[in-house]
């Protein structure tokens, strides 16, 4: 285990191996990039580890940088009571004096994390070339010299996309641009990993978000070879599935697709009776309803294949087994909409399986190119999880159809036949990765799902005689 932490999981793990004794980090990035955020934050999560963390401010107050930081669970306040923090704030204007201040402090404090908040308004002050130099290489040494980490924060003015600290630059260890773009008026944050000596860059940009509460989290696309298969098996809740499809397993990916136009709800019966056979908790994300919409479907769907309903009993076992959220993918960035599901699935403990409905609409949000990693990586931290993921979408064209299918273990699209009569039938398509395509009769599928009707009852029953 690394000496020093970031306290941020993915950054650990891909770039942990630049936080060694004597290395010198740059946090960059426009004003209210997260800049102050990110190094509080690696503050803190060492200082929580029994690292003492020097942080000197030329700009921020330590009433408002508390406050701030406290929000986002970042209680800067409770380790400067434990004596793991400690606050200056100097003058911009820093002379010889300012920095023998520094230096006692240094000598008598000893911390192992230095923050300079920040870099710029520092040089800026000197005008000097030599004494310039002089101080960039103070700054350097200082992590040698406290055997820990500097850490320099850096404004990039807005429009520009250089740091221009000169020496500082090359000499450190790492650089960390964050970046928030805002697109449609919606705001999208990304870091750039600029440099990381010690650590390979294998992603030079990162989605990351700041949420109250809950802190900085970056999305890091997990890699192939940490996804293992899941050996326990998921049982389908009628007969014709059990046939067509065997079984299911956590980590699976579901695809239903059904015509634009022409859209039923019948399916969504069959998502009760996967849960409610294998006994799995979910969470549900609709992109086009309202949580008490996609209630009230599921409860409609039920009623039109029972034959003795208790709605009542059904909106019940739905309300305690699914946690139904809706997001517009519109009023989000792609990237953000990602972060914001990852961390509901975080947050939302002892969770089973994860629905999406209106699958489609986020992919109407971007062009295709920048679209398609998001769905991927997203799909592939489910699979990482152990998550059942079931996502439901309207057909809009081959192109998406075809990316939607090759992400997905098992497919079941409905789709339109030609008029019989001036009546149109459904034709469904049955398909699991590895395994012949099937096709089933619309009366066929809705066969299996009066069983499903009846298998839900008689989970929901026994539920209701145990409780």
């Amino acid at each position: 285990m690394n000496q020093y932490v970031f306290g941020i999981d993915d950054l650990d793990k891909f770039y942990g191996d630049v936080l060694h004794p004597g290395s010198m980090i740059v946090i960059a990035g426009h004003p209210g990039s997260g800049k102050t955020t990110l190094a509080s934050t690696i503050c803190y999560a060492n200082a929580v580890r029994g690292y003492r963390c020097l942080y000197i401010s030329l700009q921020e107050t330590k009433e408002k940088l508390f406050r701030v930081m406290k929000r986002l669970r970042i209680d800067l306040e409770d380790v400067e009571l434990r004596g793991l923090l400690r606050f200056i704030k100097l003058p911009i204007v820093l002379d010889i004096n300012g920095i023998e201040s520094i230096s006692g402090v240094l000598l008598e404090y000893k911390p192992s994390i230095v923050i300079i908040d920040s870099i710029n308004a520092l040089l800026q002050s000197v005008k000097d070339d030599a004494k310039r130099a002089w101080l960039q290489n103070y700054f350097y040494e200082m992590s040698k010299s406290i055997d820990g980490i500097t850490i320099l924060i850096a404004e990039v003015p807005y429009g520009e996309e250089k740091i221009e600290l000169g020496s500082v630059e090359f000499v450190s260890d790492a650089i960390f641009i964050l970046k928030h773009q805002v697109v449609r008026g919606i705001l999208n944050r990304i870091i750039e990993i600029r440099k990381a000596r010690g650590a390979p860059i294998t992603l030079a940009e990162i989605p990351f978000s700041i949420s109250q509460n809950v802190g900085l989290e970056v999305w890091m696309p997990p890699l192939l070879e940490e996804i293992l298969p899941q050996e326990i098996e998921l049982r389908l809740p009628c007969r014709l599935l059990e046939k067509l499809w065997g079984h299911l397993h956590k980590g699976h990916i579901v695809y239903i697709e059904h015509p634009a136009h022409a859209r039923i709800a019948d399916y969504t019966l069959l998502l009760l009776g996967i849960l409610a056979v294998n006994n799995l908790r979910a969470v549900a994300i609709s992109y086009g309803y309202s949580p008490e919409t996609v209630i009230d479907i599921l409860g409609r769907t039920y009623t039109t294949f029972s034959t003795a309903p208790n709605r009542d009993a059904i909106e019940k076992f739905v309300r305690e087994n699914i946690v139904v959220k809706s997001y517009n993918p519109f009023a989000y960035g792609i990237y953000r909409l990602f972060s914001e599901e990852l961390a509901l699935i975080r947050r939302t403990p002892t969770i089973d399986a994860i629905i999406f409905h209106g699958a489609e609409l986020p992919a109407l949000v971007e062009p295709m190119s920048t679209f398609i990693p998001i769905p991927y990586n997203q799909l592939n931290a489910f699979r990482k999880q152990g998550l059942l993921v079931i996502r439901i979408a309207s057909y809009i064209n081959e192109e998406l159809h075809n990316i939607f299918s090759t992400i997905s273990d098992v497919v079941l699209r409905f789709r339109l036949t030609k008029p019989i009569n001036g009546e149109y039938r459904y034709r469904i398509y049955v398909w699991r990765r590895g395994s012949n395509p099937h096709a089933i009769t619309y009366d066929e599928f809705q066969e299996c799902l009066r069983e499903v009707c009846k298998t839900v009852e008689s989970v929901v029953r026994s539920g209701e005689t145990s409780s």
